[in-house]
């Protein structure tokens, strides 16, 4: 059957199309898996995107074996001379670099052909397909989020393929997951961490940093790799909040005027998250850990000759990949024993000495504020004792690993120090939180104080600041801090001890490096020692320090 494009995706490929000398690359038609017919149910009350929970009944269809790579999609960008974005969103160096010079066959992150293709965006995903289909005569697409979901699961019972356990052990046998390895090249190439930052990562080792060459993880039942992680998968489907418009058939849902397209599956950078979960971005966001597969209807075609070639190099590629990892070191058994003492102004680690013989040393994390991500500290500590002479008055928490041949351990257990409680009247430092769920430190671009609260979005929506305080005497207080942000938000809400004292807003600054000191309504507070509270309702915010004068 031949297979004929829209008018309008036809003229982009005609505009894009070099005038190219000799023979037109020919594509590589991917490897393709065929998956039976069936019904499954789709979905899950755990999360209000994902609901309502229906059934959805599928034809036969063909998935991608493997993520698109860099070769492939090169073929396109040669025959066609696409414009690719330019810029790609790292998320590295603590996370929150945005996005930097990068492309899908340049980036900081890509260093094989057969690695996915990344920085590509969903229009760039989506006119790679259309290519492909309009030079095979075949109508490949990108796959639909009803069958990305049926295809991950797998048929099977349990949360995912493997097992239940997405930081199972052995998880690295399965994908391509957040794990000691990506931990280390991390923390020493970024400074970042997976530490206190969403879900953690994996106890185990694939030797992968970041997104790895196609197909080196056991496949799931259907034959597929690289399912659940690797990059995210872009999809066919323009995304709605829910699937109150949900089709029984599982066809994608589409719309003249898409907001946002659906992502699926998780990356390198993250654990594994549950098959129902869903994500989103735009049609034009090109980021370094979202690629995609390929979809077509009814059974995989015959393997073409460029494709039997590809499947050739493929394997050359991943068995020098293989030989590399059985190469790689052992890493070192973690610390154990860690505990804390304090004297004389300082705060006193100590630890078991590892029962290693060739361990070169210790490493010293500390983070800024209790509850935010580890920072290398003390880096080539010889001795099972470490003094910090240089701790401010809020919660810090340490942790120690063990170092051989550059490669650190897992983290030995986390140890804190108790804080400081604070004076009423007088001003706190916002990182001075005796705990912080929400937020994390980051160096202030205030006129004073050395870092401020802040997060991906600035403080997080739910976030919970607590702080202890010793009120001298019982009376009015009025409540001063320092904020910045790009819009008036929802504020938060005061409480001590858990009682509401009331709410205060937070007023646009016209950035996130503009500050401006606010002022909330007086509250009463009783003398004596407490836990004061700041409950955020709204994200975009940031938080410098706070201050208690009575009136």
């Amino acid at each position: 059957m031949k297979f004929t494009l829209p008018h309008s995706t036809l003229l982009l490929l005609t505009i894009c199309a070099p005038a190219l000398a000799g023979k037109t690359p020919l594509p590589i038609e991917p490897i393709m898996v065929t998956l039976p017919a069936g019904s499954f149910i789709m979905g899950t009350t755990d999360n209000k995107n994902s609901q309502p929970v229906h059934t959805v009944t599928l034809p036969e269809f063909s998935l991608g074996k493997y993520e698109v790579t860099v070769r492939e999609y090169r073929r396109f960008v040669e025959a066609t001379g696409f414009v690719a974005p330019q810029e790609c969103y790292h998320q590295l160096d603590s996370w929150f670099i945005g996005s930097t010079p990068g492309s899908w066959d340049n980036n900081s992150l890509t260093d094989n052909e057969f690695q996915p293709a990344i920085c590509v965006s969903w229009a760039g995903a989506k006119a790679y397909v259309d290519w492909l289909a309009q030079t095979t005569g075949k109508p490949y697409r990108l796959p639909t989020e009803a069958e990305w979901e049926y295809a991950a699961k797998g048929a099977v019972q349990t949360r995912f393929y493997f097992g239940n356990d997405p930081k199972h052990p052995s998880v690295c046998q399965y994908e391509n997951t957040a794990d000691l390895s990506g931990e280390n090249a991390l923390q020493r190439t970024t400074s970042s961490t997976y530490v206190n930052f969403v879900d953690g990562f994996a106890d185990c080792v694939d030797h992968a940093t970041y997104a790895s060459v196609v197909g080196m993880y056991q496949p799931n039942p259907y034959g597929l790799h690289d399912m659940l992680s690797n990059v995210a998968e872009l999809m066919g489907d323009c995304f709605e909040d829910d699937y109150q418009n949900a089709r029984s058939d599982g066809k994608a849902l589409s719309s003249e005027q898409c907001d946002r397209r659906a992502v699926r599956g998780s990356s390198w950078h993250w654990n594994i998250w549950p098959v129902t979960r869903r994500g989103s971005q735009p049609e034009n966001f090109a980021g370094a850990a979202e690629g995609f597969r390929v979809a077509l209807d009814g059974q995989a075609p015959k393997a073409s000759k460029t494709t039997q070639q590809f499947k050739k190099q493929l394997a050359f590629a991943q068995q020098q990949e293989q030989s590399r990892r059985d190469q790689q070191f052992a890493y070192p058994m973690p610390v154990t024993g860690l505990t804390l003492s304090q004297s004389h102004g300082n705060t006193v680690l100590s630890w078991d000495p590892s029962p290693e013989k060739d361990i070169a040393g210790y490493r010293i994390y500390r983070n800024q504020s209790a509850g935010s991500m580890f920072a290398l500290m003390a880096d080539n500590v010889i001795d099972t004792r470490f003094i910090d002479a240089n701790a401010s008055p809020n919660v810090y928490e340490y942790t120690v690993v063990a170092v051989r041949r550059n490669l650190q351990s897992n983290y030995s257990n986390v140890v804190k120090t108790p804080g400081t409680v604070f004076s009423i009247p007088g001003r706190i430092e916002a990182e001075y939180a005796h705990a912080i769920t929400g937020a994390n430190s980051a160096r202030t671009s205030d006129i004073d104080g050395r870092f401020n609260l802040t997060g991906g979005n600035g403080i997080a929506e739910d976030a919970q600041l607590k702080y202890q305080v010793n009120v001298s005497q019982s009376g009015h207080y009025r409540l001063s801090y320092r904020v910045a942000g790009p819009r008036d938000g929802k504020g938060f809400t005061v409480t001590l001890d858990e009682k509401p004292l009331g709410k205060h807003a937070v007023k646009g600054t016209g950035g996130f490096h503009q500050w401006q000191t606010q002022q909330g309504p007086r509250i009463f507070l009783s003398a004596g020692q407490h836990t004061l509270t700041l409950h955020s309702h709204d994200s975009h915010w940031k938080l410098n320090w706070l201050a208690l004068d009575s009136e």
